[in-house]
């Protein structure tokens, strides 16, 4: 079948991504928070120092600043699924990103999983949209294998358990049928969420180095759905922690 999405054509887009308008440059590491109670809870203990906001129309989120590291490091929330979160991540590259930390939750696809256990991803499996947009069509994209590494080490020194797998990217989490998922899960897939595979696509386009953290939450593993309460977990605040002292060891080495 002859379809628009498989025609990647990798030449300059007609519109170039700008920084936000709020914001001139940005540092040059950054950590990709999909946690807005922890970053509301940092910013109100004065955490984090709001420099920027991204336009109502892509949603209005804050652009922060951690800076009891050296260097300073640039957080914020790019907003849910693939193409939100792409294009507010373009606009930080425009503004001088050039490292990129990511920290989220995920569904658990095997029974090993547990709730809040913890993944580095190592490669996501392509089932979404906008990363065929910046790379050629494959089944999968592997992330930065040099940061990966990092990650790994951070979590092993804050002594949170961990693995390093593979994740499934979807577009429509609500259309995670029983059938996908075994399919996915067959694939080696130890999670599934919306916006791995995109963001890296980005990144790789956009030479900029990209790493993610994802968390258990709920579970579709069993015969139904486990929702878990998993958006109220004590992991939230720790990844964000790892992660802003990983970034800033990436932009310091």
């Amino acid at each position: 079948m002859d379809l628009p999405i498989l025609e990647f054509d990798g030449s300059a887009g007609f519109i170039s991504p700008r920084a936000p308008a709020s914001v001139e440059t940005l540092t040059p590491t950054a950590v990709l928070c999909f946690f807005p109670d922890v970053l509301r809870t940092w910013a109100r203990d004065g955490r984090l120092r709001e420099v920027g906001v991204f336009s109502e129309e892509v949603g209005g989120r804050r652009i922060y600043v951690y800076d009891r590291t050296d260097p300073a490091v640039t957080v914020f929330h790019p907003g849910m699924g693939g193409p939100l979160a792409s294009h507010c991540v373009e606009q930080g590259i425009a503004a001088g990103i050039r490292t990129i930390i990511a920290v989220g939750g995920a569904g658990s696809l095997v029974p090993d999983f547990l709730q809040d256990d913890v993944l580095v991803v190592q490669a996501a499996i392509r089932d979404e949209g906008t990363s065929f947009h910046y790379l050629a069509p494959s089944r999968e994209v592997v992330l930065d294998p040099s940061v990966a590494e990092r990650a790994v080490a951070a979590l092993t020194e804050s002594g949170i358990p961990h693995r390093v797998g593979k994740t499934w990217t979807t577009d429509a989490d609500f259309r995670e049928t029983p059938q996908r998922i075994a399919a996915r899960r067959a694939e080696g897939c130890i999670t599934v969420e919306m916006e791995a595979a995109s963001l890296a696509a980005v990144c790789s386009f956009r030479d900029v180095g990209y790493g993610q953290l994802l968390y258990s939450g709920d579970a579709l593993h069993e015969d139904t759905w486990q929702g878990r309460d998993w958006s109220t977990s004590g992991r939230r605040s720790q990844l964000l922690e790892v992660a802003v002292r990983l970034a800033a060891s990436l932009g310091g080495s």
